[in-house]
């Protein structure tokens, strides 16, 4: 008795038909965006290394297909910060990108064919639980700590400021007078 099994990506695509498609990288590498540019210079290494971690999200990656190390992007980092800022805004692109994924992958579900002595009877629909809890907790997590950070920042300044008034005027102790 031999029984005919559909792919499990049967039952994916119907469910993936209503949901919009979010592309995980650029559709089209821009024009002219063959390899490292001819004449390497370092702005020119840096852009085409964003651009490559752009399509990419890996730095290793990246920065291989640049012909350059990992080490000599941190070191970029550390040394120019529109260099910096421009890595970081391309790592929270890629961020967007992949909460946007985890949270379509999340909320829908997976049709699953159920087959009895060869022919299919049912289908079942399987919801990712565990991946839409961790979600929400770490929309939990942002939100307190977008919260924490609007309700203290002139806070703490005022307690530092405040102490050190207090610090600035309080006697010296005698123990310290006789060391000096």
């Amino acid at each position: 008795m031999t029984s005919r099994r559909k792919s499990p990506e049967a039952g994916r695509t119907a469910a993936s038909a209503t949901l919009p498609v979010i592309p995980a990288a650029p559709l089209a590498p821009p024009p002219g965006d063959a390899g490292p540019p001819r004449r390497p210079t370092r702005a020119r290494l840096q852009t085409c290394f964003l651009r490559r971690l752009a399509e990419s999200g890996s730095v290793a990656e990246a920065a291989a297909r640049v012909g350059i190390t990992p080490r000599t992007v941190q070191r970029w980092r550390a040394l120019n910060a529109t260099f910096a800022r421009r890595y970081e805004e391309v790592l929270s692109q890629r961020l967007d990108i992949l909460e946007d994924l985890a949270m379509r992958r999340a909320l829908s579900a997976d049709r699953r064919p159920v087959f009895h002595r060869g022919e299919q009877i049912a289908s079942v629909e399987r919801h990712n639980d565990a991946m839409l809890m961790r979600l929400l907790a770490r929309f939990d997590r942002l939100r307190e700590r977008t919260r924490r950070a609007d309700a203290t920042p002139g806070l703490n300044i005022a307690l530092l400021e405040a102490a050190s008034e207090r610090a600035r005027h309080m006697p010296i102790p005698e123990r310290w007078q006789e060391e000096a």
